[in-house]
């Protein structure tokens, strides 16, 4: 398990471009997180977008390995999992160390909205809510468990057309609701939002026990494993 998660690191440091890029939002993601209690419910949603932004730059760095090819004129980066696959890592290590990889991610952000709630709310003094707190924890949280279903149930062979398609959902899911943050206090975006992001997280579970289960069964041959696979 150790010698797998080593050479997905690896895997993982290459990536340069992305992480850069990933760092820097996340640095941007931070500054404006000092203003978060001076602001409503409507700029919490919308610097809570760049920390999933930051999010997935970072988990795409673990899924799409920096291997490549030109097909029809079109640059076609190759999953990590079609290269360590072939490698001899079998497919519930691969889960079980994205498993980690989106966990640690998750984690780390969310820290990072939490640490940073201190000089927010020595900058904004009595106006601070912690409303505030709970509709970025809620939103980022919605955004993360929402992206698992692609991550874990998009076949290979469509995976780096799919991720394109996953940061544009990621968008349309936040963005539909910026008329509901903008019309109410943070309290009360807070009360309307929340189901949704139980219902988001419910399905981000069920699609990584799928994948697991999928896994478990092209192993030993039996569940969900159609007629004639291997």
């Amino acid at each position: 398990m150790k010698q797998y998660i080593k050479a997905e690191f690896e895997l993982f440091k290459k990536q340069k471009g992305v992480l850069i890029g990933g760092g820097f939002i996340l640095f941007l993601f931070a500054f404006l997180l000092l203003f978060s209690g001076v602001g409503n419910a409507f700029y919490c949603a919308a610097v809570t977008v760049l920390g999933c932004i930051a999010y997935v730059f970072f988990v795409v760095a673990t899924f799409l390995s920096p291997a490549s090819h030109w097909e029809n004129r079109r640059k076609i980066i190759i999953p990590t999992e079609q290269m360590v696959l072939l490698l001899g890592e079998s497919e519930r290590t691969y889960i079980k160390i994205k498993m980690i990889a989106c966990g640690l991610f998750y984690l780390a952000i969310l820290g990072e909205i939490t640490i940073l709630q201190v000089p927010a709310a020595f900058i904004a003094g009595k106006q601070y809510s912690l409303w505030g707190f709970g509709l970025e924890v809620l939103i980022f949280t919605a955004v993360v468990f929402l992206g698992l279903t692609v991550l874990f149930l998009v076949p290979l062979r469509v995976f780096s057309y799919v991720i394109i398609g996953w940061c544009g959902m990621v968008g349309g899911f936040v963005g539909g609701y910026f008329g509901v943050f903008a019309e109410g206090t943070k309290a009360q975006v807070f009360e309307r939002f929340w189901l949704k992001t139980v219902f988001c997280v419910g399905i981000g579970i069920v699609s990584v026990l799928f994948r697991w289960l999928r896994a478990i069964g092209r192993e030993r041959g039996g569940f969900f494993v159609k007629n004639g696979e291997k």
